[in-house]
Order: structure tokens, then C-alpha cells, then sequence
């Protein structure tokens, strides 16, 4: 029961990817799966994968933005952290790829981890609102299905309303005051070192979203996650001309945001089955059916898994990083969680 427990997150992700290889092979022409290979004209990729490194790039900048211009942390690191991240989140479960991020960056910058991640925190929200914006504009402009509609408002409860409450929670404050008054009352008065502890935990992490209150850096962060967005879909749109499909722009925006959401469930590795099953949607609204929808989506994927990993490989080869290191990282960062879970049970006790 013990093991099932720890591994509960890969069983629940195991099981969502194989409900949704069983939608995505039921029915499914594996020949002209295979014909769909075929016809792509592999030119393409002289154009998609470039495009796609600047959009990485523009996301290092973007990082450095929401922490407010920090000069401890360079444009060169913010994108390697950030590619080398998502390598990780994309082969490892539970989002480890961002965990080790914010420890990784916190300790070569001396800052807290905490706030690290709370800007990696506003840096997905921001890229919700951005994915959102891109949605809304490709269902004002071409398809205004009801099922796109409602992923469209569930999408903007989700993001808009979590940068709302971010955003209020950031500028009121009152965490020290919260607490003060907790610790106030004789019921509860024990486990003051508790609630400071927790405090201090909540201010370092709400410090990542120091962004928030700055409106020039704020505006720059949004600006470039767009942008980095925008050319997201411009390859998109050209990978697509290389499967000698020819449609509007807005084949783009809609697949952009389908794959961007559907990276938001649970899965195996790689992402396996909602982003497949998401492309799938997407192409359908185009009336391109499941076998070359499937076909399409596996080039673009795998395509953009080689990038990301070969830049990581770089990285880690420059910075004579080992796996083993990445791993006694993660490690790390669990323990020193742990020890502090451990040692507010202690003052509990």
C-alpha cells in the first residue's frame, strides 16, 4: 500500500495516457498512418527548428523579466534552465523538471529556491493567459463550435482567475498578520513555531512574484511570452505546409493552444496520449482525419523533444553537469523539504 502511494501520481498519469491511446488507436488507419511519414518534406525542419530555439530564447528572457531584470541570473542561463527544465518535466513526472529549476538556479544564484519557483509559478500562468489569448482570437476569427467555447472558458477561469488571486494575495499581504493572529489565540498559541515557519515559507515563494509589482517588467514578461507564442504557431503553421496541407493561419493558433492545454493533464512521459489526442482535436476541426492528425503530431513532437534534449546535452557537456548530479539534485531538494515537514511535526510535538 506504502509503494502504491509514493507512486501514485505515475499510476494516475499511466492510466489517463492509456485511456487516451485506446481513443486515439480505436478506429485508427494505421497505413495511412504510415503514408502520412511519406509525403512530409523533411526541408521544413531547416525553418521549424531555429524558429523554435529563438522562441526558447525569447522564454529566457521572459524568465528574467518576472525576476524583475535580476542581474545575478544572464539570458544564456535563463534559457538553458528553462530548455533543461522542460526536458526534465517531459521525461520525468510531477513537473520534477521545474522543481529542479528553481534549485538549481536558487543555489547558482544564491537565492532562495522558494522564490524561485514562484516565478516559475507566474511564468506558467502568464503562459496560460498568453495560450488563452491565441484561443480566443482563432475562435473569434474562424470556429465558434460549442465544445471550443467551453474549453475556452474553462481555460480563462483557470489562468485569468489564478493570476487574480495571485495578484490580490501579492498586494495585500497579510500572511505575517494571518498568522500573528493565529498564534494570538491560547487554543493555538503551541504551535506558533509552526505557523512562523509556514510564514516564512509563504513570503520567500509569494517574493517570485515580485513582477506583479512592477508594471514595466510585468507588461515586458507578457509582451515576449506572446511573442514567443506567436512564433510557435508560425512554425506550426509551417510544419503543417510541409505535409502539403494548405489552410489558414489560424490552423496554428488552434493547435498551439489545444497541445499547450493538454500538457496540464496528467501522463506518462513525453506527454504521451493528451497531446497526441489534443493535435487530433485541433486538425479536426480542419476535417483532417485521425491517422494524418496523428502523423503530423509525431513529427512535431519528436522534433521538438530532439531540440530540447540536444540543447540540455550542451548544457549539461559545458557546465560539466552529470545525470547523476540532476538526480542527487532533485534528491537534495525533496530532502530539504522533507526535513522542514519534519521539523514543523517536531514543533508541533
Amino acid at each position: 500500500m506504502q509503494k502504491i502511494t509514493q507512486h501514485k501520481e505515475k499510476i494516475i498519469g499511466l492510466i489517463i495516457t492509456l485511456i487516451f491511446i485506446v481513443l486515439i488507436c480505436w478506429n485508427l488507419d494505421f497505413k495511412q498512418l504510415i503514408a502520412t511519414f511519406k509525403i512530409f518534406d523533411y526541408r521544413v525542419l531547416l525553418v521549424f527548428i531555429p524558429l523554435y530555439v529563438l522562441g526558447l530564447y525569447l522564454r529566457g528572457v521572459r524568465w528574467k523579466y518576472l525576476l524583475c531584470n535580476s542581474k545575478k541570473l544572464t539570458v544564456k542561463e535563463a534559457f538553458f534552465a528553462f530548455t533543461t527544465g522542460n526536458t526534465l518535466n517531459s521525461y520525468l513526472p510531477a513537473r520534477a523538471g521545474d522543481f529542479w529549476r528553481a534549485f538549481h538556479i536558487g543555489k547558482k544564484l544564491e537565492e532562495s529556491k522558494m522564490k524561485i519557483l514562484g516565478s516559475i509559478i507566474l511564468e506558467r500562468i502568464i503562459d496560460g493567459v498568453s495560450v488563452l489569448l491565441i484561443l480566443a482570437f482563432a475562435v473569434l476569427t474562424y470556429f465558434k463550435h460549442p465544445w471550443v467555447l467551453n474549453i475556452t472558458y474553462i481555460a480563462s477561469a483557470l489562468f485569468i482567475g489564478s493570476l487574480v488571486m495571485f495578484f490580490v494575495i501579492f498586494k495585500l499581504n497579510k500572511t505575517d498578520m494571518f498568522f500573528d493572529k493565529l498564534s494570538s489565540v491560547n487554543a493555538l498559541s503551541k504551535f506558533k513555531p509552526v505557523f512562523e515557519k509556514v510564514s516564512g515559507i509563504i513570503n520567500r515563494f509569494m517574493e517570485g512574484f515580485q513582477a506583479l509589482n512592477n508594471p514595466k517588467c510585468l507588461f515586458m514578461a507578457f509582451m515576449t511570452s506572446c511573442l514567443a507564442w506567436w512564433i510557435e504557431c508560425c512554425i506550426t503553421y509551417v510544419l503543417i505546409l510541409g505535409f502539403g496541407q494548405h489552410y489558414g493561419f489560424s490552423i496554428g493558433f488552434f493547435i498551439i493552444s489545444f497541445i499547450a492545454l493538454s500538457t496540464i493533464i496528467p501522463s506518462s512521459s513525453v506527454f504521451v496520449g493528451p497531446y497526441q489526442y489534443a493535435y487530433i482535436l485541433a486538425l479536426g476541426i480542419y476535417h483532417i482525419d485521425k491517422s494524418n492528425a496523428l502523423g503530423i503530431a509525431f513529427i512535431h513532437q519528436i522534433t521538438i523533444m530532439l531540440t530540447i534534449t540536444v540543447i540540455s546535452m550542451i548544457y549539461f557537456l559545458f557546465t560539466n553537469t552529470k545525470i547523476q548530479d540532476i538526480k542527487e539534485e532533485i534528491e537534495e531538494n525533496i530532502t530539504d523539504t522533507q526535513t522542514e515537514a519534519a521539523n514543523a511535526n517536531n514543533s508541533k510535538s
